[in-house]
């Protein structure tokens, strides 16, 4: 019985560990500016972006990027804050 057991708690613990949340759509940029304020911007997968500047968070569509990358946006918003 015991070795029974053991092959089916292994193999349940190999389907559960590629169940983590490592699968999410979520991808995020962010960056410290000089002024210590941490900026982050993340795509929801459905054209649009949680931007947040260290205390609010707000909602962007990809059209408000203006043609930047979600990267150059975040890169230009650390540059900018002084």
């Amino acid at each position: 019985m015991r070795n029974a057991i053991f092959p089916f708690v292994t193999a349940m613990a190999m389907v559960l560990m590629g169940c983590s949340n490592d699968d999410s759509n979520s991808k995020c940029e962010s960056c410290t500016s000089n002024a210590g304020t941490k900026f982050e911007i993340c795509d929801n997968g459905n054209g649009t972006y949680d931007f947040s500047d260290g205390t609010e968070t707000e909602q962007i569509t990809e059209e408000e990027l203006l043609g930047f990358t979600p990267k150059e946006a975040i890169e230009l918003a650390c540059a900018l804050d002084e």
